[in-house]
């Protein structure tokens, strides 16, 4: 059910609801009005007839009023029979001034207002007595007098109201329509949008109410526009780079089917086994990166067991270093100084450093040494090599980057991959050359610490 029909239903149902209140409010309202006017002028009646009662002859017995009143009498919309004025006088019968008052119940403990049945009718009394208690006057008036009166007030709201109620929903329904327009225009906005179009909707027309989720869709519309982005590129790069390699690979087994030399064959065989290691370390990294694209370092709770992480990326480094002749070392903070307190992925963080030993190793010089150093606020990773160009350096961490002239193979991920480790655990990679008189010469230094 859609939002714009669930508001017309709650209009719908509430508009009767609040119109059904009103309707009791004023009836409530109207019989305590009535009845607070009626009561008043009964009480003042009953004080007039008790100061009346005085000038009774003592010895009358009854004062009936004519039947009909005389034609020469603007009566108006008098109801005669309505109201009745009983007195008493001791033990006597009541004088009267109507039929009606004739069953009065006389309640001489009674004072004040009362409510009984007289002639199988409701009735209203209110009774008064003297100072001597020998003469007592009652007023009464029918109940369905009152009764008659709020229901014809009601009855002449009611109708005005009856009329009002469909043109009141009808304007309702118009409102939430109205109001709801937005809302459709930006639901069209979407739906008419291209997969690949991250451009930001536009927020100057559009209500306060929706602000937030428009200014929260754009930072989705604009993270999607990266990563399908991040993903083109990715691709063309990824293309592009396996093109070469596969060539290599096709051409070398052409060679090693159609030669007849068996040197050749074996020589054609080993540069085809190092084209698909080449080809397996590139599958690898990309499956890597795709899978960093979708990590946040939000997500990471345990805390990081560093000597395990550098065992385990110094291990995996071991074979490159052995060709190489590169000694490794690792330098750990003093006694109880904890290396860099942080929570992580220990794979990640693992990929992150045997990253770093790898490129420090192939790229520096053979019989050379690398040195990995852990303190309380950063990591550093130190080689013996030449360094980096200053063009170069600042480009350090595209992807599928790799300076002319290396004579080690790679596919330029390896700083990617590093890089993005790093921002998911909430850190950052600094790259600076060291001065000639440091303690390992000169060369590349690779800092990790905290840090966007």
């Amino acid at each position: 059910m859609t939002l714009q029909r669930r508001l017309i239903i709650a209009v719908l149902l509430a508009a009767p609801f609040a119109w059904l209140l009103a309707i009791a409010g004023t009836y409530w309202r109207a019989s305590h009005e009535i009845n607070e006017l009626y009561d008043t002028d009964m009480l003042r009646l009953a004080q007039q007839t008790m100061a009346i009662s005085a000038l009774i002859p003592p010895g009358a017995t009854s004062l009936p009023i004519p039947a009909q009143t005389p034609p020469a009498v603007d009566a108006g919309d008098a109801g005669p029979g309505d109201l009745s004025v009983a007195i008493w006088r001791g033990n006597d019968a009541p004088l009267v001034l109507d039929p009606e008052a004739m069953q009065f119940p006389r309640d001489g403990a009674a004072d004040g207002f009362v409510e009984t049945v007289v002639n199988a009718e409701p009735w209203r009394l209110v009774y008064l007595s003297d100072t001597s208690g020998q003469t007592r006057v009652a007023v009464g008036q029918r109940i369905g007098e009152r009764r008659d009166l709020v229901i014809a007030y009601i009855g002449g709201q009611i109708l005005p109201w009856l009329v009002g109620l469909p043109v009141l929903i009808g304007l309702l329904i118009l409102a939430v329509r109205r109001a709801m327009r937005p809302v459709r225009q930006l639901s069209m906005q979407l739906e008419r949008r291209r997969p690949d179009d991250a451009t930001a909707l536009a927020a100057a027309d559009v209500p306060g109410e929706l602000k937030g989720l428009v200014d929260a869709m754009n930072g989705l519309l604009a993270r999607v526009g990266t990563l399908i982005e991040q993903e083109r590129r990715l691709t063309a790069d990824a293309a592009h780079e396996l093109r070469t390699p596969l060539a290599a690979v096709r051409a070398q087994w052409d060679v090693a089917q159609r030669t007849q030399d068996p040197a050749e064959r074996r020589q054609a065989q080993a540069s085809v086994t190092r084209g698909m290691e080449r080809l397996d370390r590139l599958v690898s990294q990309l499956l890597t990166m795709a899978r960093l694209d979708n990590v946040n370092h939000a997500d990471f709770a345990g805390a990081v067991d560093w000597c395990s992480v550098a065992e385990q990326a110094v291990g995996d480094c071991l074979w490159i270093a052995d060709r190489r002749d590169v000694d490794i070392s690792v330098q750990w903070p003093a006694p109880g100084v904890l290396p860099l307190p942080m929570a992580g992925d220990a794979h990640a963080l693992t990929i992150l450093l045997k990253n770093m030993l790898d490129n420090a190793i192939r790229y520096g010089p053979r019989h050379g040494s690398v040195r990995l150093t852990f303190g309380p606020a950063s990591i550093t990773v130190d080689d013996q090599g030449t360094g980096i160009a200053p063009e170069i350096l600042p480009r350090l961490g595209d992807r599928f980057l790799r300076a002319a002239g290396n004579e080690e193979a790679g596919s330029g991920l390896g700083v990617s991959i590093a890089r993005r480790i790093a921002t998911n655990h909430g850190m950052r990679v600094h790259f600076q050359m060291r001065e000639a008189d440091s303690e390992m010469g000169p060369g590349l230094r690779v800092t990790l610490q905290r840090g966007a």
